[in-house]
């Protein structure tokens, strides 16, 4: 049976988990925006490898990992959908849409400490949920003694 800490006995690395949460999309996210666009290819074998390669580009394993990229992008947006709207649209904005820090605190009109605050209560939400979920590491917690 899993434990879960009380939320009260663990501090989060607010900076670091932010840092993780932005390599993420980066990396990840990123990976998978690319594989769920690759068209559909029905008829066609295409192999980019070398005359005489073992090819692992069959259409079959193509059109199965571009149907698992699209489930783990409807999934985040999932995620996504149960944090707060505030939270919901920094997230987006910064690691999905693109923009900057300050387009974002100023489309949602806050001085840029609130935003920060904000930023952070964001990424730690986002991180905690996706550990919890998917199994990932992205939250950072500072160790007490």
């Amino acid at each position: 049976m899993m434990k879960l800490d009380p939320p009260d006995t663990k501090e989060v690395d607010y900076s670091q988990t932010c840092k993780n949460v932005a390599n993420w999309f980066d990396t990840e996210y990123s990976k998978y925006q690319r594989l769920a666009n690759i068209p559909v290819i029905s008829s066609v074998r295409l192999s980019l490898a070398p005359k005489g390669t073992a090819s692992a580009n069959s259409v079959e394993d193509m059109n199965v990992n571009r149907a698992n990229a699209k489930q783990v992008l409807e999934f985040v947006d999932a995620i996504l959908d149960t944090l707060d709207d505030r939270y919901k649209t920094i997230i987006r904005a910064l690691y999905i849409q693109g923009s900057q820090n300050w387009q974002v605190a100023e489309r949602l009109q806050y001085s840029r400490s609130r935003y920060d605050i904000l930023k952070k209560e964001a990424c730690a939400l986002f991180a905690q949920t996706m550990d919890i979920t998917a199994g990932t590491a992205l939250t950072v917690y500072k160790d007490q003694e």
